[in-house]
């Protein structure tokens, strides 16, 4: 095992979004005996490293599904955005169709200025809700928009941002309304000029078809010169499946989707039971 690779929410971070002591320890201490260390997320590269470095972890960085690599050193190794024309195209749609949108580059995101009100009818006139979604996690993440951010910004639309030399990474539709989800997840998994990925049970993304955390990861790991049998990776939902197929060890983290389950060589503890940090000392072990 010369690399380990760890999805972040729900897999390294618990259910609080935070990064436990046991995890970092036991990322550390593998990094101590010469192992490379990586996130692959759907956040957006700042957002992930900001993350890491809170707590004092260094790893190389796959953000936004596989649409940006980033060395340890902050050596951008791979860019890949969706064409704009698909970019303003999903927009319109998700906004004529009153979905709760962000646009991102690798640092920034930009959200819809009415996302609040969106959010807040959207909760009020559900027929068919999300399960566990209740009106207090609807207000914390209400509120987790309204907070000043300096790499979020407020968009009427594309027509902010049009003109500016950017590359999208992913596009982010969340919704809290069963029947929508469904809608949009089977209208973009049908759209032929972009890829949908699913990384939690309230959300789709949409990203470049080439974009795959998997791809990304072999990207990496020749820039490393590591071959993919001596990778372990961990993963919770749809979007790790594409890593978690290639690499020599599979590990699905105890509270993943019962898909990912099936095709890993191992299964963890959950994400608030530390289980990147238990497979990581069991492997170190061995």
């Amino acid at each position: 095992m010369r690399l380990i690779v760890t999805d972040m929410d729900g897999t390294l971070l618990n259910s609080k979004r935070e990064i436990s002591a046991e995890n970092v320890i036991a990322l550390l201490a593998a990094q101590d005996k010469g192992i490379e260390i990586a996130i692959a997320t759907g956040r957006n590269y700042s957002n992930a490293l900001a993350v890491c470095q809170s707590v004092g972890l260094r790893p190389h960085i796959i953000s936004n599904h596989g649409a940006f690599v980033y060395t340890k050193d902050g050596e951008k190794l791979l860019g890949v955005g969706v064409d704009r024309e698909h970019v303003n195209y999903a927009l319109t749609w998700l906004r004529n169709n009153n979905y709760f949108y962000t646009v991102c580059t690798d640092t920034h995101s930009f959200v819809s200025a009415d996302s609040e009100y969106i959010l807040s009818n959207e909760f009020k006139t559900a027929k068919n809700l999300i399960p566990e979604m209740t009106e207090e996690r609807v207000q914390q993440f209400i509120k987790f928009l309204s907070q000043p951010r300096e790499d979020r910004t407020r968009v009427n639309g594309m027509e902010d941002i049009r003109g500016q030399n950017l590359t999208f990474g992913s596009i982010v539709a969340i919704t809290f309304d069963q029947d929508k989800l469904t809608a949009g997840r089977e209208y973009f998994e049908n759209y032929q000029g972009l890829s949908m990925t699913v990384a939690g049970n309230n959300i789709f993304e949409m990203i470049h078809t080439s974009v795959s955390k998997g791809n990304a990861l072999e990207d990496l790991t020749r820039y490393l010169n590591i071959p993919m049998a001596q990778v372990m990776a961990i993963g919770d939902n749809y979007n790790d499946i594409s890593m978690l197929e290639r690499v020599g060890i599979s590990v699905a983290i105890g509270n993943a989707e019962e898909d990912v389950k099936k095709i890993c060589k191992y299964i963890s503890l959950s994400n608030d039971l530390n289980g990147v940090a238990y497979i990581i000392n069991q492997m170190l072990n061995k």
